[in-house]
């Protein structure tokens, strides 16, 4: 018994020292990722909502759990290709969209407000009638207000708000305009 409790503080004192150790050599990620991110404050918590409702770029794998019975399962290809409600795979028009409103967002993440700026600027220009755009124009305000663009965010929003009322960002909209500096 003794000997079973010396292997046991033993072990214990071995994990707690790697995982000590482990964290001394490598950063968190998420605070790397904290660090390097151009948005602070408000405008962080509001752009980390905003990507938590914004689509993500699929890789085109998806992981599927299927429960199937030891006989009578079905073998037929809808359960290997099940349908996906308003799947827009395979429109091609929708995936450049994806595609473009992606390369905006990753440029903010990386802290290129400036050329996310333009890059949403262009998504709405490019696409005025995409599903996407509510997402576009928030985010275009958003980094307005970021890069200092009080006035200009602050009009941006306004637009965001006016054609989008019902969208579960406008809330954080108004709430980044006050907190902006006065017209």
């Amino acid at each position: 018994m003794e000997m079973k409790m010396k292997v046991l503080i033993l072990l214990s004192v071995i994990f707690i020292t790697t995982a000590v150790n482990a964290q001394a050599d490598k950063p968190d990620e998420a605070v790397l990722a904290e660090k390097q991110n151009a948005f602070k404050g408000l405008f962080y918590k509001v752009w980390s909502k905003f990507k938590s409702l914004s689509p993500k770029k699929e890789n085109g794998v998806r992981k599927v759990a299927v429960t199937m019975g030891v006989r009578g399962a079905e073998t037929t290809s809808s359960i290997l290709e099940p349908y996906w409600k308003d799947d827009k795979t395979s429109d091609k028009q929708f995936m450049q969209q994806l595609e473009d409103f992606a390369q905006a967002q990753t440029l903010a993440d990386r802290g290129d407000l400036v050329s996310s700026n333009k890059a949403f600027t262009g998504f709405i220009d490019k696409y005025p009638k995409s599903d996407l755009k509510p997402n576009a124009q928030f985010a275009e305000a958003l980094t307005m207000g970021a890069m200092g663009k009080s006035l200009e965010s602050k009009r941006s929003f306004k637009v965001f708000i006016d054609e989008n009322p019902g969208h579960p960002l406008v809330g954080d909209a108004k709430q980044v305009m006050q907190e902006l500096a006065p017209l």
